[in-house]
């Protein structure tokens, strides 16, 4: 009996992520700084006794400083609403890491004016960009890098 593969082996990944393994971890795994558990093909925040140490995606980029999104925040208004603009950035990224533990936020900068959140995925900084929309109003624009596998969004108002 002939078996039947998926798939073009000789297909090349169209979207380059350096923090992306190619090759299948084994499970289960837990994060040796987070705490995140791999099983089953996903990292979760499950408990596994008996799990192999190994360093996530997320952590490892925050360890390289290799950001994989990157939110920027600016305009007057931000200047009257820089509290609550941080207090929405810290709501909306706990909320999104609970769900997905490679979902986080690696760095926040704070300036007169503007605000740059560094993230460790590329949807955070646009659920992020959308927060504000919905919440305030302003202009939000994305831009996804395809071959860099980086997304840049600017919201300004």
């Amino acid at each position: 009996m002939r078996r039947i593969r998926r798939g073009n082996p000789r297909l090349k990944e169209s979207v380059h992520d350096p923090y992306r393994s190619d090759v299948k971890q084994r499970t289960p795994a837990r994060c040796a700084a987070c705490g995140a558990t791999y099983r089953n093909g996903r990292w979760t925040w499950d408990r596994l006794p008996n799990a192999t140490p190994v360093y996530c995606p997320a952590c490892r980029r925050s360890a390289h400083g290799y950001p994989a999104g990157e939110l920027t925040l600016s305009g007057p208004f931000l200047t009257e609403h820089t509290d609550e603009a941080l207090r929405l950035i810290d709501n909306v990224a706990r909320a999104e890491t609970r769900e997905h533990p490679l979902h986080r936020v690696m760095h926040v900068d704070r300036a007169p004016e503007r605000i740059v959140v560094t993230t460790t995925d590329i949807h955070l900084p646009r659920r992020l960009g959308h927060a504000f929309e919905n919440a305030w109003g302003g202009k939000l624009a994305t831009h996804y890098d395809e071959e860099g596998h980086f997304a840049r969004v600017t919201w300004t108002r």
